[in-house]
């Protein structure tokens, strides 16, 4: 679970939490915004782990769907000046 994001973009602080309904984002490679109940629904993610499913907000804006998706808007670019690489670890 690594997202790799261009440093300059995100507002800080960043906060994660669980998806809620009506949350979206821009899926990395695409121009449009996408529900991410509908992202969820597509990738074919089990219900029980739909509940578990966490996103990294910055400001009002969905940066990663954590271990699966980044947000386009925040990728890294030929124009990044500095990548901010964010890491999670499950703690038992």
């Amino acid at each position: 679970h690594v997202a790799p994001l261009d440093a300059g973009l995100p507002k800080f602080p960043l906060r994660l939490r669980p998806w809620q309904e009506g949350d979206w984002f821009v899926p990395l490679g695409m121009n449009g915004k996408k529900k991410i109940s509908d992202f969820l629904i597509d990738k074919k993610v089990p219900a029980n782990l739909k509940a578990k499913t966490l996103v990294l907000v910055t400001d009002q804006s969905i940066a990663w769907i954590v271990g699966q998706r980044l947000d386009n808007r925040f990728k890294v670019t030929e124009k990044t000046e500095q990548v901010l690489e964010i890491s999670l670890k499950r703690i038992s």
